[in-house]
């Protein structure tokens, strides 16, 4: 991956390439020359739709189909973890949705965090924007994770987004979203857990990235939230993500961040 940054009186230029072994991509972005920690989303998503756009290509030439489409919305019951950045993104979108399609979503949210209290898998009495899933008697973060992923899709809890088994925000959709794309019969998503689901790896997972970006940039947690939890991090931390920062240091940060992202993922592949 190579990066070039030129900058102006008023802005800042960034140029990246990226380059697989089937494909290339180049791209030119500008931002001011301080932003915000939300500004980064722009590029992130152009990012990521580039990516998944070029590996989704690669995918069918060697013969294989997404099988993923409208109105499958079996992956929007998943445990779906985000960045802040992201989280206070879609606290935002839903702030600026009508009255009465607000409350309607706020009170998805609520019911999916009721839910997993009721099953046990988040404490009530903890603190809004502190709480985390809990999984009981797994000796490993790694195992914990794993388990807590099948325990919370077998609630079948759905994404407060889903309308009609359709994304209804869908070009705010978060990144491991975008990223994520199967080869395999569409009906076995509904089956996770039980029967093989075939994912295109992507060489990037920009959730990760942004996430990385801001914990280096301003000190925020170094992991990642799940998505019903967004507006109750955003109630209680969102004011601090309003900081603004140095473009170009922010920029080189998640730059950075994206190569080691990217050249993990080309030496997990050789």
């Amino acid at each position: 991956m190579n990066t070039d940054t030129e900058t102006s009186l008023e802005s800042v230029t960034v140029k990246v390439e990226l380059s697989a072994p089937d494909w290339q991509l180049r791209m030119t972005v500008s931002v001011p020359k301080t932003m915000q920690l939300k500004d980064l989303l722009p590029l992130a998503r152009d990012l990521s739709d580039a990516v998944v756009n070029a590996e989704s290509k690669t995918v069918a030439e060697s013969g294989k189909k997404i099988s993923c489409r409208k109105g499958c919305g079996a992956c929007c019951r998943q445990l779906v973890a985000i960045s802040v950045i992201e989280a206070e993104s879609l606290a935002q979108v839903v702030a600026a949705m009508p009255p009465e399609r607000q409350a309607l979503v706020r009170a998805r949210f609520a019911e999916a965090a009721r839910r997993l209290e009721e099953n046990g898998l988040l404490d009530r009495h903890d603190p809004g924007g502190d709480r985390s899933l809990l999984v009981k008697g797994c000796g490993s973060r790694q195992a914990s994770l794993q388990e807590l992923s099948r325990l919370y899709f077998k609630l079948r809890i759905p994404c407060p987004f889903l309308e009609n088994e359709s994304c209804s925000i869908y070009a705010d959709r978060p990144m491991v979203c975008r990223e994520y794309h199967v080869t395999s019969p569409a009906e076995r998503c509904g089956k996770l857990f039980e029967e093989p689901v075939d994912r295109i790896d992507m060489p990037i997972r920009l959730g990760d990235v942004l996430t990385r970006t801001a914990h280096k940039s301003m000190g925020t947690p170094a992991y990642s939230i799940p998505l019903v939890l967004s507006l109750e991090w955003s109630e209680a931390y969102g004011a601090s993500l309003n900081q603004s920062h140095d473009s170009i240091e922010m920029l080189e940060i998640m730059m950075t961040e994206i190569k080691r992202e990217y050249d993990k993922s080309l030496s997990d592949r050789s």
